[in-house]
């Protein structure tokens, strides 16, 4: 009998220290890139629509995002909040993207080049399904002139103004579509 007892001790032994844990190593730091419309600028041409039009808003279907630096994330920098404006053809082509100041825009930093840049390379490479403006074929006002049978739908440029936040949080890298601007998510 003495010897059960002394395996069941044994055992219990080897029990607890096969459990003992090892303190984890902190998590290390993670980017995340975040996208949303913003209203334009002041003083911006605003489309004029007639009882008879509608205006479908393009959609983004091609959206790589840009990546946080991966030499920056150990800085563990502020957030960056930077600002685009986006000119969109009637095909759905990028054309142009240039910066944005203002208040909704408040970048800064030593680091703001380079975020920039990043910014503006990813942004070249997005694809929309166009901007439409509809009508009645017979110009009658219609509360939504692209769900009547006779709509004409026709491509439109346009130009959007977009913020990114570049930013870091505990866990895993996730670099995400905000709210409002279309899109999905990527790890």
């Amino acid at each position: 009998m003495r010897n059960w007892t002394a395996l069941w001790i044994l055992l219990g032994v080897t029990c607890l220290a096969a459990c003992r844990t090892v303190p984890a190593d902190p998590p290390p730091p993670v980017a995340n890139v975040e996208v949303a419309l913003v209203p334009p600028p002041p003083g911006a041409t605003r489309m004029q629509l007639e009882a008879s039009q509608a205006f479908v808003f393009p959609l983004l279907v091609e959206s790589e995002l840009p990546v946080y630096p991966p030499d920056l994330l150990a800085l563990r920098l502020a957030p960056q909040t930077l600002c685009v404006e986006v000119d969109i053809d009637a095909d759905g082509v990028v054309g142009d993207v240039r910066p944005r100041e203002g208040v909704q825009c408040p970048g800064t930093g030593p680091h703001r080049a380079r975020f920039a840049a990043l910014l503006e390379e990813s942004v070249r490479r997005w694809r929309f399904d166009p901007a439409l403006v509809c009508r009645t074929s017979d110009g009658r006002a219609s509360p939504d002139a692209c769900a009547e049978p006779d709509s004409i739908d026709t491509p439109v440029a346009l130009r959007l103004s977009y913020a990114v936040v570049f930013s870091q949080e505990d866990g895993q890298p996730v670099v995400e579509l905000a709210s409002g601007a279309g899109g999905g998510r990527s790890r």
